[in-house]
């Protein structure tokens, strides 16, 4: 009698030779095709940074000389790093101004906005596109943060000479290849968050004066501060790191806005005393700001909107207006804000005229400011509301502006015509000369009105004309990688369904024959033939390297599977003899996961969803075991409790507030749930439904009697720990030394203990819990540290559920009726059926939860650095990000080590439920792929490429937590005394 695979049945009277034959070949086929998968997901994932974000510079366009005289003779930058912009502008709850003297400015002597930075919002791309006029290179994040990954043109760089003081992560970039710049930094140890970070904007201010100081007996220092197009920039990094430290509504924070308030009018005083010329400009802004919970990096408001202040020369006064009028420049601002948006109440100026930018905006505005040319590769707007020019002089800067970016299109346009075999132009510049011409004659004829107009309109059809090459090769890239994913999860499919069911076996009985006869070496050469021709085609239009390995990844999956032809067309005919019941519910199962999936995908913009789908669940299963289980197993209450106690913190939410108490608290908790996992191992003996899972008969001696102990005690000295380190920083004294060395030795102790813990199912799950705990309490700083104990919960339930559907399933079998059947021959393992189809799935919610269950893991703003500072205080971002990383990644490792326990007690193949994780992933991959979005806010845009990233990237990581897992669940061993072993016995 046959047993039901995935989609067929198996004769048991099969040789060993080919149970030998097949081991190999699936043994063999299991390690090229992880390597095939992480390979593909690698190339396919970058693929997004030529289809959105390839990089916006360009070589080789030549200079626009301004045809105006400079309103001023040199210019001031005052950049407060992290300074939000309501912070900035409401008063405090006494009603007084933080900023007095920058108000005092934006009401007497000049004009005010907000400016728009665009995602990701922290501090290197928001000074590049404040200096340089364009927004970072995203491939800057992969050739790193302190170094140029690619030289660009700067406001710096157009100077007369700049000098430049603040941080060690910002200044350099601009100035550490500069030959025309005086420049110094302090050291990194400065940047400690335990302390109140303002003195490094005293300090920055303080290398300024003294330089001006020094000017009075050194001549050629007093030359160079003499001379025309001068740049002074001054990198005021307190805000920043008191945000993270402190949050942006602490008093810390708070008073951060009046220190760099003070330092500006210091900056002013100084200048104006030094030089007596009137001829110096003032640019006050910030790169980001700062979310509620000290953070930055998605396209929140709080992040994006940063305050702009500029006054002295070129720069126009404030101008009066009712609140009937209305601001209109032209302008779109990067994070889809109105430009007419409503000034707030608290911030008292509605009186006098708003004039909002995008940030890339400032860069020209300073080169119109000093007489300079733009950046060359600037994408930035005149803001024509700050500059006081006369009208010819404005038509000539933005002509100026308009030239600069006009170019950058053309050398975009004579790359790609030189490169592409059919080449598509952007027709409505086609007549660009003719258009430059209108301009010249409007100037020409006084006509200033029609030559701005025209001179605008040109300027907007350039910044489209660089927006139509930057994704010119949009629709050809999207097919192929289409394809490519298509062609992966149906390579996918067959593989499961020939390696871990008993289809292979059964076809190739009928088909052998057939199959002989087929010859793959020609799909093969033909395969190769097609991607020699691509390939040619690719090098004549000298496309890069990675358009060579989307084509070659993509015709090599469909060589493969075009190879299993035979194999299809055996499955098809199978399908097509099978009943309709089987069909039913073979498409019922499918439209079921989809539906998951797709809920999945949903959550990753809802986290509430999860809340309903564990009440649920925990429900259902409740119902579903009570009707096979009387209560007194205490399985369906437990199931139930678990689920619905889950399902409350995707309610919280995702902005973790403080609770140092509620750590505490959960370390206890932690504790308890250890203490009762151990008391139910050692005394499963009279509840037949959770002694499948126990040791107790396995092995009569622990190995090591105290391990468990010792762990509990490392739960509970981590809590002291979270008090003493937390107390020390909430007093604004620094992490003590030994408090910080006890962290890390408690944190890495904890971990190592679990691989000597007993290796029953229970009490090894019991002791990986016990042991990441201490470090997990360590880096966390409210709630999430409950939803530990709560995931470790539900899935000890998820295990009781599928134990007590095992133990089902063996009690109303016979002894010797279809048991031995299921076997693979190989260490117990059996076959894959169509129900273990569940067991992925919910792997796949688990996993998710373990993303959102405390806060949105998709959201760069999401990374709470105030987590890391019972390790380290002093700014250190690769071993900060390294530890909020390892963070999120102890959920995921409890999840996964349940998940490999779950597949050696029902005794299915691990990679074989991996593959189904892994074709389940690229699902909601190739949804979140045409999710992905290039209009819309950046906020949305932003959201949409990290969806993308976190699925595409999920092969690669949920690989490396099963190998890591794997260290502490592969020498589990599931009691032998289960009913079906004791019958056949």
């Amino acid at each position: 009698m046959g047993v039901d695979g995935i989609l067929g049945s198996r004769d048991s009277k099969q040789s060993k030779a080919n149970i030998a034959r097949r081991r190999k070949w699936v043994k063999r086929r299991e390690t090229w095709l992880v390597i095939l998968g992480v390979i593909l997901h690698a190339v396919y994932m970058l693929s997004i940074f030529d289809i959105y974000f390839k990089t916006p510079i360009v070589h080789g366009m030549d200079l626009v000389s301004p045809r105006f005289s400079a309103p001023a003779k040199r210019l001031v930058l005052l950049v407060a790093d992290g300074l939000r912009a309501d912070k900035f502008f409401e008063p405090d709850s006494e009603g007084n101004f933080r900023a007095p003297f920058l108000r005092s400015v934006i009401m007497n002597q000049g004009r005010w906005g907000v400016s728009h930075a665009r995602p990701p919002t922290e501090s290197r791309p928001g000074h590049v596109a404040i200096i340089a006029g364009f927004y970072e290179d995203p491939s800057a994040v992969t050739k790193g943060w302190k170094a140029n990954p690619v030289e660009f043109d700067s406001v710096f760089n157009r100077s007369r000479h700049t000098f430049s003081f603040g941080s060690p992560d910002i200044v350099p970039i601009f100035c550490g290849a500069l030959p025309h710049s005086t420049w110094d930094t302090y050291p990194h140890e400065f940047e400690d968050f335990a302390t109140d970070a303002s003195f490094l904007d005293e300090w920055s201010f303080d290398q300024f004066q003294s330089l001006l100081n020094r000017s009075n007996d050194d001549p050629k220092l007093k030359r160079f501060l003499e001379q025309d197009n001068l740049v002074i920039f001054l990198h005021l990094l307190g805000c920043d790191s008191n945000g993270h430290a402190h949050r942006p509504f602490s008093s810390i924070y708070l008073n951060n806005v009046k220190v760099v308030d003070h330092i500006a009018e210091r900056v002013y005083n100084l200048l104006e005393s030094y030089y007596k010329d009137n001829r110096t400009s003032y640019i006050f802004t910030a790169d980001h700001g700062m979310s509620d919970k000290g953070s930055h990096g998605d396209g929140h408001p709080s992040n994006t909107d940063t305050p702009l202040v500029a006054w002295g020369a070129g720069i126009k006064h404030p101008k009066p207006i009712s609140e009937r009028d209305h601001s209109h420049h032209g302008l779109r601002f990067v994070d889809e804000h109105l430009h007419d948006t409503p000034i707030p109440k608290e911030w008292g100026l509605h009186g006098i005229e708003r004039v909002d930018v995008n940030q890339a905006d400032i860069a020209p505005l300073m080169s119109t400011l000093l007489g300079l040319p733009c950046p060359v590769n600037s994408v930035g707007n005149l803001p024509l509301g700050y500059v006081d020019m006369k009208e010819e002089e404005e038509v000539e800067a933005v002509l100026a502006n308009t030239k600069q970016i006009l170019n950058q299109f053309l050398r975009k346009s004579q790359i790609k015509l030189s490169h592409s075999l059919y080449f598509k132009p952007f027709t409505p510049l086609a007549q660009y000369s003719s258009m430059l011409n209108q301009i010249e004659v409007s100037l020409s004829a006084r006509d200033y009105k029609a030559a701005m107009q025209l001179s605008e309109n040109l300027r907007s059809l350039a910044l489209e004309g660089l927006h139509y090459f930057q994704t010119y090769d949009w629709l050809m890239l999207m097919t192929i990688i289409t394809l490519g994913y298509i062609g992966w999860m149906i390579f996918l499919v067959l593989h499961v369904l020939q390696a871990y069911t008993s289809l292979l076996g059964y076809i190739s009985r009928k088909e052998e024959a057939v199959r002989q006869k087929c010859n793959s070496g020609k799909v093969q050469l033909w395969g190769c033939l097609f991607m020699g021709v691509v390939s040619l085609l690719l090098s004549l239009e000298r496309s890069p390297p990675l358009y060579h390995a989307y084509f070659a990844m993509t015709v090599f999956l469909w060589t493969q599977i075009l190879n299993e032809y035979q194999f299809i067309k055996a499955l098809w005919r199978d399908l097509s003899g099978r009943k309709f019941n089987y069909i039913i519910k073979l498409l019922a199962i499918g439209v079921v996961s989809v539906f998951i999936l797709e809920l999945l995908v949903r959550s990753f913009t809802e986290r509430k969803l999860y809340t309903w789908c564990f009440l649920v669940v925990g429900a259902i299963a409740s119902i579903y075991l009570y009707n096979l289980f009387p209560w007194r197993s205490g399985i369906p209450v437990f199931v139930c409790l678990t689920c619905w106690f889950l399902s409350l913190f995707t309610l919280m939410p995702a902005e973790i507030p403080d609770n140092n108490k509620l750590v505490i608290a959960s370390g206890a908790m932690i504790i308890v749930i250890g203490f009762a996992a151990k008391w139910l191992d050692l005394h499963a003996d009279g509840n037949k439904y959770w002694l499948g899972i126990c040791k107790h008969e396995m092995m009569r001696q622990p190995r090591f009697h105290l391990l468990f102990y010792l762990q509990a005690l490392l739960v509970g000295l981590s809590s002291v720990m979270v008090f003493l380190s937390t107390s020390h920083r909430t007093e604004k004294q620094e992490l003590h030394t030994i408090h910080q060395l006890m962290n890390w030795c408690i944190a890495g102790f904890s971990i190592i203990l679990p691989l000597f813990s007993d290796n029953g199912l229970l009490s090894r799950l019991n002791s990986i819990f016990l042991g990441f705990a201490p470090t997990f309490l360590l880096l966390s700083i409210g709630y999430e540290a409950v939803f530990y104990g709560a995931l470790g919960l539900v899935l000890m339930a998820w295990i009781l559920f599928e134990h007590s559907l095992l133990y089902l399933s063996k009690v109303k079998e016979s002894p010797w009726n279809n048991w031995e059947e299921h076997v693979f021959l190989e260490n117990d393992v059996r076959y894959l059926q169509l129900s273990d189809v569940r067991i992925p799935l919910a792997f796949m919610v688990l996993f998710n939860v373990a993303f959102f269950g405390t806060g949105n893991f998709a959201s760069i703003a999401s990374f709470e650095i105030s987590s890391v500072y019972r390790f380290i205080t002093v700014f250190s971002p690769f071993l900060m990000a390294a530890l909020l990383i390892f963070k999120l990644f102890v959920p995921f490792m409890l999840v996964i080590c349940a998940f490999s326990a779950m597949t050696k007690l029902v005794q299915i193949p691990r990679l074989g439920c991996y593959f189904l994780v892994i074709l389940f992933s690229d699902v909601m991959t190739i949804h979140f792929f045409f999710l992905v979005r290039n209009t819309g806010s950046w906020m949305e845009i932003g959201n949409s490429i990290s969806h993308f990233g976190i699925m595409s990237a999920q092969v690669v990581f949920v690989l490396l937590l099963f190998a890591v897992t794997n260290i502490y669940t592969k020498d589990i061993k599931i009691r032998s005394g289960s009913p079906v072993s004791r019958k056949l016995m």
